[in-house]
């Protein structure tokens, strides 16, 4: 009898944030904790990519740090933006440019961090990406070998898809 692999999935930075320090709506917090319930339910490996895991500790002390990554990387994999991704990352912001509004306050920000979380997520093996950001989502369905989704709704969401 052959041992199934877990389905390897990634998440991007808001879904962190929602999910595990719980800021955001009560509703953003809901879908990102039903989520993270039906991962671990299912035996999912979650990616984080480490540009996300970068976001996620702006606003932690210093002194803190430390121990949030160890807390995170014992639930996530951990996963580095590398020259791999860094191709990946190029091509995506040469696509996605089109995409966003020019001229909006940090929209080329947000367009660079996107394509280095989804280059990296891609370049490591996930195989469902998810997000709540449509503009992110809409860059990631670039990428045709995968599956890009927004958080569930409410609990059994996930296996309705």
């Amino acid at each position: 009898m052959s041992e199934s692999r877990p389905t390897i999935v990634a998440i991007d930075s808001m879904t962190l944030v929602w999910g595990i320090r719980s800021e955001g709506s009560a509703v953003q917090q809901q879908r990102a904790q039903c989520l993270f319930a039906e991962l671990d339910r299912s035996q999912s490996q979650i990616i984080l990519p480490a540009v996300a895991l970068s976001e996620y500790l702006t606003p932690v002390a210093e002194s803190q740090r430390s121990e949030v990554v160890a807390a995170i990387s014992s639930r996530f994999q951990i996963r580095p933006f590398d020259t791999k991704c860094a191709a990946v990352a190029a091509r995506l912001f040469c696509d996605g440019k089109s995409g966003r509004p020019a001229g909006q306050p940090n929209s080329r920000k947000t367009l660079r961090a996107d394509c280095l979380i989804i280059a990296t997520a891609y370049c490591h093996g996930a195989r469902i990406f998810y997000s709540a950001d449509k503009k992110c989502r809409n860059l990631a369905e670039t990428i045709e070998t995968w599956k890009v989704c927004d958080l569930p709704e409410g609990p059994g969401y996930l296996f309705d898809l």
